[in-house]
């Protein structure tokens, strides 16, 4: 579920942001032409999909519009407000719940600003059984803050509890989105899946290839069903003045590499007519992005090979 979105809204993007895109064909054109040497190799053993158990966020983060732009932010709290937010927290390590909803809502009085109170003040209502009240400001801590992962893995248990699966279906999966590394979210996640009898199988877009670079010589190491995917790749990393020429900086993450690479891998999977049975990652991939990868490619600009 949780890379779905991202790409569908790269292929999608394809034609909306009418960026010349290299071919498959081309991309091979450019590595010949080049001052550097490539050569390929395929993989002998299939590469796992990394652990990233350990990269989770926590409960720290808000976004806001600054100058039309939305950024987000770690929450500040008040010194003024500080008093409370710890006397809180002492009384919800002592259990006594009620006193502790009380000063979250203190601390809501002297700082507005600092809305993951709301999730406290919410946790609290709901560990106190007025699932009503839980909810409601559960709700209000998502309009306040809709990264708050929080609120809406926490809203989608009282939902659950509730019979009102859809809803809860819903709120777990825009957690998972938030925090998809979380493993506990995760397991919460599939669980609520099994109510609602929807497939909550795990699976990670893990490219099988690999780049190596000695001198000027490149080494492309790949899986067949991923030569698409792990030449533009190789390109996007090594080939002199390509980043520049596609109107990209050194940013290490680019949009516009990805589409093109994705949408290599989608030309050439079609091509080779690659069988997706053992691979999950293009199985899903190709189901949710072929629609619109026929439609956009008669309005998707190709340009041919040059980058010096």
């Amino acid at each position: 579920m949780r890379t779905f979105a991202l790409f569908t809204l790269m292929i999608l993007s394809l034609s909306i942001s009418a960026q010349e895109l290299h071919t498959p064909a081309e991309m091979m054109k450019i590595m010949e032409d080049s001052k550097l040497s490539y050569s390929l190799m395929t993989l002998t053993e299939k590469k796992s999909c990394p652990d990233r158990s350990d990269n989770v966020l926590n409960h720290n983060y808000y976004r806001v519009m600054e100058d039309s732009v939305m950024v987000t932010r770690s929450f500040s709290l008040k010194p003024d407000a500080e008093p409370w937010y710890e006397k809180a927290e002492a009384h919800f390590t002592a259990k006594a719940f009620d006193s502790a909803r009380l000063c979250y809502e203190k601390v809501l009085e002297v700082d507005p600003a600092f809305t993951k109170a709301m999730t406290y003040v919410a946790q609290m209502y709901g560990i106190l059984g007025n699932l009503n009240q839980s909810a409601e400001w559960y709700r209000r801590a998502i309009q306040a803050n809709y990264i708050d992962y929080l609120a809406h893995w926490m809203i989608a248990d009282i939902y659950t509890m509730q019979d009102r699966i859809p809803e809860a279906v819903d709120e777990i999966t825009i957690a998972s989105v938030l925090n998809r590394n979380n493993p506990r979210l995760r397991k919460k996640q599939f669980e609520i899946y099994e109510k609602a009898k929807l497939s909550g199988e795990d699976w990670c877009f893990n490219p099988q290839m690999e780049l190596s670079w000695d001198e000027d010589k490149i080494t492309i190491g790949f899986d067949e069903a991923w030569i698409g995917y792990a030449l533009p790749k190789a390109v996007w990393a090594f080939e002199p003045g390509y980043r520049k020429s596609m109107g990209e900086g050194d940013s290490e993450f680019s949009m516009l590499e990805e589409r093109e690479c994705l949408y290599n891998l989608l030309i050439a999977m079609d091509n080779a007519k690659i069988k997706t049975k053992n691979y999950p990652d293009l199985a899903m991939l190709k189901k949710r992005s072929m629609p619109a990868f026929s439609a956009n490619t008669s309005s998707t600009k190709f340009c041919s090979p040059s980058t010096r």
